[in-house]
């Protein structure tokens, strides 16, 4: 009889670490890649960094078409708009001068608190960090933005 004690004991125990090991191996997952909710925001902000620069790109395209006569739209409305993700707000555009012109979002995360790569940062990298909430980038149309992260 004392050995099924025993038997029962040991069970009892074994039980108990591995379910303390599996919520700390959860619990662990959480702390380092964060909760559902915000990996979703994270993603959600890479989709706005493309979108950005998507339609920085398309103004630098129209720019080395049109050559000498090229001019930057007053709004957005004369290129193909990408809307906001979660909210389907459009982007914000604002032209700064002759050649240069600014692309706003809000953004649901500060990047700065998780990495956008595994690489070091770079320049090219620390271009595309943003601040939780409003946000702007500004760009030359005679550059060619490329979103590296």
């Amino acid at each position: 009889m004392s050995k099924t004690f025993d038997n029962r004991t040991f069970d009892r125990a074994f039980a108990a670490a591995a379910t303390a090991t599996v919520g700390l191996a959860i619990v662990a997952g959480f702390w380092v890649l964060g909760t559902p909710g915000l990996q979703r925001d994270i993603a959600a902000d890479q989709q706005r960094l493309q979108d950005v620069v998507a339609i920085a790109q398309r103004l630098h395209e129209q720019y080395l078409a049109d050559d000498d006569s090229f001019e930057l739209p007053a709004t957005l409305d004369a290129i193909e708009m990408r809307n906001d993700p979660l909210t389907n707000q459009p982007y914000e555009y604002e032209q700064l001068s002759d050649r240069t012109f600014q692309l706003c979002a809000t953004f649901d995360t500060d990047s700065s608190t998780y990495r956008l790569s595994d690489q070091n940062p770079t320049p090219e990298a620390q271009r595309w960090q943003h601040p939780e909430g409003r946000h702007c980038f500004e760009f030359d149309v005679t550059e060619y933005p490329t979103l590296v992260y």
